[in-house]
């Protein structure tokens, strides 16, 4: 299979991959999130409101702005991986697009968009991408750049990547759910999303600082 005909899934083939396990789970993460944003996003407000006042980029308030804003965009995250329960067409990978660059470090990880931002490539197929951009993001401690090529596959560069060997066993599989933990839980789900759609994740390890990720 392709990996244009992989990713170009319509909305009843997409609900019709899901099982009810992971159904269940969109509902309930899409409900977490939609209660977590609102305080969230008040608390942000406020001290919006403070920091105009005192607009020290070292005060505390500053300080607490910033961790308000990156749990946001956490947030954010999380329900394009595992929302939108009650929505097959969504995320779309334009939407994901403007969530991962909210959330990742400009001066440590730079993402370059090579691939045509398809409105045809949304739900499961954007959660794998999700997901994979959350592991890369651990393996790349160092920084470095994320390049999404025209072909939808990934490539890898920078000073230091390395997956967990955990990581990798649960994204082939090779990892029972029993032994699973909050490192691996990722990994698995990502091998879950592919399964849904008739694919597997692929690595090669061309250098120690570059990695090419395809999918087949």
């Amino acid at each position: 299979m392709s990996i244009t005909n992989t990713l170009e899934t319509s909305p009843s083939q997409d609900t019709a991959s899901l099982s009810q396990d992971l159904q269940l789970m969109y509902l309930m993460c899409s409900r977490f999130c939609h209660d977590m944003a609102a305080p969230l996003g008040a608390i942000s407000i406020g001290l919006e409101m403070i920091l105009e006042s005192n607009p020290e980029p070292d005060s505390p308030h500053s300080l607490l702005q910033h961790s308000v804003q990156s749990a946001l965009h956490k947030l954010e995250l999380m329900r394009c991986l595992c929302g939108f329960g009650a929505s097959p067409d969504r995320p779309t990978l334009l939407e994901v697009r403007r969530v991962i660059e909210k959330s990742v470090d400009p001066e440590k990880h730079q993402v370059v968009w090579n691939a045509a931002m398809d409105e045809r490539i949304f739900g499961n197929s954007v959660r794998l991408y999700v997901a994979l951009f959350m592991l890369i993001l651990e393996a790349m401690p160092r920084g470095g750049v994320i390049t999404l090529n025209q072909d939808y596959s990934l490539t890898l560069s920078g000073p230091l990547i390395k997956f967990h060997e955990a990581i990798l066993e649960a994204l082939y599989s090779r990892q029972s759910l029993e032994t699973l933990d909050s490192r691996a839980i990722v990994a698995h789900f990502a091998f879950l999303l592919a399964r849904s759609l008739g694919t597997k994740v692929h690595f090669q390890f061309d250098r120690p600082n570059l990695v090419q990720i395809f999918f087949r």
